[in-house]
């Protein structure tokens, strides 16, 4: 049983208690929400004028996955980019079917070439046996 899920979205009581902040967090998921809630709470309890805004290199980043967040907070932009990375790290895992005991290349790392997944994390952090604390994101492995 796989241990990382899918981007969480919000529940019936969060999105009623977005609403009490004037916020519609219907559809959006966990990471996403804490972001907006904080905005509002930046903007509202401590007057912030200015949340800035995601980084060229982030807006290039989301937009190679089909999103634009040149128009969203940099706190904001930035909980969408961790939504796509941890759900490419759900892909990775399903389409390598990585799991304990499976042997992992890691391209950008030719030098590590006897990888075997030790655990996957929640977040698709992937563990190696013996490894002393080794690790990779899901997303940059490949089931040998």
């Amino acid at each position: 049983m796989n241990l990382v899920s899918k981007v969480e979205n919000t529940n019936v009581s969060q999105i009623a208690f977005g609403k009490q902040l004037g916020l519609d967090l219907e559809g959006k998921s966990v990471g996403v929400a804490r972001a907006e809630i904080d905005d509002a709470l930046a903007i509202g309890f401590y007057g912030e004028a200015d949340l800035g805004r995601p980084s060229a290199k982030q807006c290039a980043l989301a937009e190679k996955f089909g999103t634009d967040i040149s128009g969203m907070s940099k706190l904001v932009g930035s909980a969408v980019i961790d939504d796509i990375m941890h759900q490419l790290n759900v892909d990775a895992i399903e389409r390598h079917q990585l799991g304990p005991g499976v042997a992992v290349r890691h391209p950008g790392r030719p030098h590590d070439h006897n990888l075997v997944v030790s655990s996957i994390a929640a977040d698709g952090t992937v563990y190696f046996k013996g490894g002393n604390g080794q690790r990779a994101w899901a997303r940059s492995l490949e089931r040998r």
